[in-house]
């Protein structure tokens, strides 16, 4: 016998994985991998954590077949994985890890899955004009004339991924 020492009382049994509003939502790409299928194919798998709002720290997910023995399937995978390379500035990726730490704005629906009920299904890569997160200059590499003001330093991190000078319209 193995000793689990769990206890039950620590986490509410009521607090159910509901899906998220249909929208848009500021996300960094915390997970990649490449995956076979179950079919003999291969997908890229990618996790997507909410950097902002009420659903902060959240999670999402997004599979993307790019080797598959159907022919649509294997063009709408790579059509997807074409849209995440543009939003993130990246658009040849040789390696899953090109993904990791890249913030992007994904629009989110709910569908409804006949066997599993609601879920969230992600169908838009958006473009936020920024820096991967690895990437980001640290305030204190900053010269005292870019130093943003108090009040800007409170922002939200994710303001620091605004578009350089020279990307800005």
């Amino acid at each position: 016998m193995a000793q689990l020492g769990f206890n039950a009382g620590d986490y509410d049994p009521t607090d159910e994985f509901e899906p998220l509003p249909a929208g848009e939502y500021l996300t960094m790409i915390t997970e990649s991998s490449l995956e076979n299928t179950k079919t003999g194919g291969r997908m890229v798998k990618l996790t997507y954590t909410i950097m902002e709002g009420p659903h902060e720290s959240r999670k999402l997910w997004s599979q993307h077949n790019i080797e598959n023995r159907s022919p649509r399937a294997e063009e709408i995978g790579r059509k997807e994985l074409s849209r995440i390379a543009h939003a993130i500035g990246q658009p040849m990726i040789s390696d899953t890890d090109q993904l990791l730490n890249q913030v992007v704005r994904i629009r989110v629906v709910v569908k409804n899955d006949p066997g599993y009920g609601p879920k969230n299904e992600v169908k838009k890569w958006i473009n936020v004009g920024g820096q991967p997160m690895q990437n980001a200059p640290a305030p204190q590499q900053q010269t005292p004339a870019h130093n943003p003001a108090p009040a800007q330093q409170a922002a939200h991190p994710a303001t620091q991924y605004a578009a350089p000078p020279w990307g800005q319209k």
